[in-house]
């Protein structure tokens, strides 16, 4: 017999703790297996590229093409909106479920099918911009538009319904703001996609080449908005701070963030890259304030003595990796993007580590998880390291190893009780393990 005990029983005690029983429970896994099914695809061809293992030419080499695809589009987007929404905004507004459980079941099928063709078309050789990935495209944006259709009823129906008025958390403000920013920015990215299918067979003439890219812009405020959404989620139960500030820095992200990518993508030359300015100037001047709340969140969050949870370590691997990136934006002009898209690895991973722990009261080794964010960590600062390139994409790879095993050690040993009791499960090996630092 193997004893595990809970690894955050106080969350359940406080009457805080989420259920996880029931149609939004396997929703909302269903779209953090695809999110991990797509940065094990696209992050791993990654890391063979970086060790220079892939021969040109190749079949498997074509799945490189598709890499800022799977990425961008089937990996932000499905675990930090669609997942985690799904899991934690009944908890959060104090219901009892998601509503139209049907349209987010239709807008999984969409997406499923739109990375199944993405990485189909990448494998037949039909390349990043071929008919295949605009299909696979648009059938993303279908299923993303349905997603967030359905998120951004159940906050409004909550807040409707509600005879008190509760003030949103962070958590909240940051899947209402990035399912609004997809709402409006992805109609304008499928009638780009709908125009270049109909310029490859002659309908129309178009210039310019649409690719998952092109959609960094939007992509990039969602990871920051959701993200720092999960970052307070992250010691929601320890730390206290005032709503307010994180709300109006958040609204201010969305609203000049996606206006000025409105801008710089419909218009055209100096309009253009004046635009572009503008967007990366204010997206600088909301990310220097939403990291700052977080930090002196955070700073006080350490002063109350918690102990360093997993969930906590990625969370502050995402405020250090935003933060690196304005900074580069600051003094060089660029950078701020590639870090935000970067960051989402670990705002996607921290947030896995608290849904299976401290909110869903299920095991996971906690040293084999610290120990992958200690070769992520490693890994980013060698990724922008000249010459150390293929040993960060190496390290990339053991991180990735470590997380399989992690989830495949917490899947052996199942659920936990969330009382805090002690839960009892079969093991063939007889071995004694617990959940806090096995």
């Amino acid at each position: 017999m193997t004893v595990i005990h809970a690894q955050n029983p106080l969350a359940a005690l406080s009457g805080k703790g989420r259920s996880l029983l029931g149609v939004e429970a396997g929703l909302g896994a269903a779209w953090l297996a695809l999110a991990v099914i797509a940065a094990l695809v696209g992050g791993g061809v990654s890391v063979f590229a970086g060790m220079g293992s892939l021969a040109s030419g190749s079949v498997w080499a074509g799945l490189e093409q598709a890499h800022p695809a799977l990425m961008l589009l089937y990996v932000v987007v499905p675990a930090m909106v669609c997942g985690f929404g799904t899991l934690w905004l009944p908890g959060a507004l104090h219901r009892g479920g998601m509503l139209a459980n049907a349209v987010n079941l239709s807008a999984l099928g969409l997406v499923t099918a739109g990375m199944v063709l993405t990485v189909g078309a990448a494998l037949s050789g039909s390349g990043a911009h071929g008919g295949g990935a605009t299909a696979a495209m648009l059938l993303w944006c279908a299923g993303t538009v349905l997603a967030c259709m359905a998120l951004l009823v159940t906050i409004f129906d909550s807040r409707a319904d509600s005879v008190e008025r509760r003030a949103f958390s962070p958590f909240v403000w940051g899947e209402m703001l990035s399912a609004s920013v997809l709402l409006l920015a992805v109609p304008v990215f499928a009638a780009h996609l709908v125009r270049q299918g109909l310029a490859s067979v002659g309908v129309l003439s178009v210039s310019t080449v649409v690719g998952a890219e092109s959609f960094a812009g939007p992509i990039g405020l969602v990871v920051l908005l959701a993200g720092f959404g999960i970052v307070f989620e992250m010691s929601a139960h320890i730390g206290s701070f005032s709503e307010k500030p994180v709300a109006l820095v958040m609204a201010a992200t969305a609203g000049t963030g996606l206006v000025t990518w409105a801008k710089a993508d419909l218009a055209s030359g100096a309009e253009q890259a004046t635009a572009l300015r503008i967007g990366a100037a204010l997206l600088a001047v909301c990310t220097f304030s939403a990291v700052s709340l977080a930090g002196l969140w955070l700073a006080g969050t350490w002063r109350s003595r918690v102990s360093p949870r997993v969930p906590l370590l990625w969370g502050m691997g995402f405020l250090v990796v935003v933060s690196v990136g304005w900074v580069a934006q600051l003094m060089h002009g660029a950078g701020l993007h590639s870090a935000l898209q970067l960051g989402a690895l670990y705002a996607v991973c921290g947030g896995f580590y608290l849904w299976r722990g401290q909110t869903g009261g299920f095991w996971y080794p906690q040293r084999l998880a610290r120990l992958q964010f200690v070769l992520t960590a490693v890994a980013t600062v060698l990724v922008f390291v000249p010459g150390q390139q293929a040993l960060g994409s190496a390290l990339f790879g053991l991180s990735a190893l470590c997380f399989i095993l992690a989830v495949g050690l917490g899947l052996r040993y199942g659920a936990l009780e969330q009382t805090g009791k002690v839960a009892m499960a079969p093991v063939r090996s007889g071995r004694m393990g617990r959940g806090e630092g096995a």
